[in-house]
């Protein structure tokens, strides 16, 4: 009776049993990267802030997706409610819907966008607004590596052991301690460059933030290359 109870909040953690090279999460993705190619479609006509400004998008969301497929952190297990790959989904939604927002920001044909100024502080904002969610991204990433559960013998085991072969092991899975410090350290440099966006041109400011993005990005491809060389 009591595993009973402690299923009705703690369900019993279950791999994916099935995959496919293409998830719901991309064909999101594909949207939000749809409206960014139909933007870019009338490059010429844009004037140099909304040109700026999809240039940090598309980094954005390239990079958002190459990371997530590439991603050696990203859960394998069944999404159910209440758990904590559900939660996870739930951030990769919301980061998602900020893609998008990020996508329109600006018209198709940039007539009657934003001015300069306005255009880059949404845009600085949208970007602080996600690396807040990669935040506690990772934090949860962190929490399912020592999540413990009790086995039938009394003993400590990893409620969320390591996936192969859609089989659940009785391995610990590595914390990504490297990711999450990435990520902090790029969230701070985020605020950094939203508290004294003032001191910088609209232009300037997109440029430091595709930089920014760009490092992010190639930090985080450096670590999982690193794990799979180990």
């Amino acid at each position: 009776m009591n595993n009973r109870l402690r299923a009705v909040f703690h369900p019993i953690p279950e791999p994916e049993r099935f995959d496919t090279s293409l998830r719901y999460t991309d064909i999101l993705f594909g949207f939000a990267i749809r409206e960014l190619f139909i933007r870019l479609q009338n490059w010429t006509q844009l004037d140099g802030a909304v040109q700026l400004h999809l240039v940090v998008a598309t980094t954005l969301v390239l990079g958002s997706w190459i990371g997530f497929r590439r991603s050696l952190y990203r859960s394998g297990y069944q999404v159910k409610f209440f758990n904590l790959p559900l939660f996870r989904f739930l951030l990769d939604q919301l980061m998602l819907i900020l893609y998008f927002r990020i996508a329109v920001l600006t018209e198709v044909n940039g007539k009657g966008s934003l001015a300069a100024g306005d255009l880059a502080k949404s845009t600085t904002k949208i970007i602080l607004y996600i690396f807040v969610l990669y935040f506690a991204w990772d934090l949860l990433g962190v929490w399912m590596a020592k999540a413990k559960t009790t086995a039938a013998d009394g003993s400590k085991k990893p409620l969320y052991p390591v996936v192969e072969e859609s089989k659940m092991t009785t391995e610990e899975q590595r914390v990504n301690w490297w990711g999450l410090l990435i990520t902090v350290l790029s969230l701070g440099l985020v605020v950094l460059l939203w508290r004294f966006a003032d001191c910088l041109t609209p232009y300037e400011r997109f440029v430091a933030t595709t930089v920014l993005l760009f490092l992010y990005r190639w930090a985080k491809e450096i670590r999982t290359s690193w794990q799979l060389l180990a």
